[in-house]
């Protein structure tokens, strides 16, 4: 009757992977203790294990390739943080707690479902290195440009329309990626990034690339290929 359809309903909806395997976690936790990496790739999770943000000493934390939909506030206790990877899961957001961990270096946070990026980036002034690239973001994250150690950007494969001209500040940038989005034009101002050295811009709209930015910045590989910018630069030998 009734309860042999609930078991039954049970059983189909048990996945069809293996179960997550505590002693993964048990031993991803051991491992941590002595190395300050918590490492647990590939893992099915669907959560981040209880006890990682906790472990206050940590300096690595990667738990890329799992099924993960939120992170937890608390990992803004990591505060000897310096590196966080969580890309290929299922996150729509990101903790603003992570603004707290002061010695952030890296953020890896491609092939998610990101929609925006939290203000709190802002304060991150260690950041060297952010991947949100395959996400879901229809804004860049303009709080970015406050971030004056970034060297890396790569928000390539968004929904991006615009580049926020503040970035222009990132004096230190050396790479830039933002391909496969919708931008029609790149702000001129960005003739004040004078370490920028690599430039991706392939599959846009951009129609025109300011002279600033291919005279002023240290600019050795722009990448325009699929923008209506491209034929034009090629006829101009605008390519150093």
């Amino acid at each position: 009757g009734g309860g042999g359809g609930g078991r039954m309903g049970n059983s189909v909806s048990v996945p069809n992977h293996k179960p997550l395997d505590i002693d993964m976690i048990l031993k991803a936790e051991k491992n941590a203790k002595r190395t300050k990496v918590f490492l647990l790739r590939n893992g099915m999770l669907t959560a981040v294990p209880r006890r990682c943000p906790h472990m206050t000493s940590l300096r690595e934390v990667d738990l890329s390739s799992n099924r993960i939909v939120e992170l937890p506030f608390e990992l803004g206790d990591l505060t000897k943080l310096k590196v966080l990877n969580v890309s290929y899961n299922c996150l729509a957001h990101l903790p603003h707690s992570l603004g707290d961990c002061g010695i952030l270096k890296e953020i890896h946070a491609s092939h998610n479902a990101l929609e925006d990026i939290p203000d709190t980036f802002g304060r991150l002034t260690r950041l060297k290195t952010v991947d949100f690239s395959y996400n879901s973001l229809t804004d860049a994250p303009q709080q970015l440009a406050k971030c004056a150690s970034l060297i890396y950007i790569n928000v390539s494969n968004n929904w991006l329309e615009m580049l926020p001209i503040l970035w222009s500040e990132l004096l230190q940038l050396q790479e830039l990626n933002v391909a496969h989005n919708r931008l029609s034009e790149i702000p001129e101002e960005y003739a004040e990034m004078m370490q920028l050295r690599k430039l991706d811009l392939r599959d846009n709209s951009v129609t025109v690339i300011p002279f600033g930015v291919l005279a002023d910045t240290s600019l050795d590989r722009i990448y325009t290929d699929e923008n209506p910018v491209h034929a034009v630069l090629k006829q101009q030998q605008g390519y150093r």
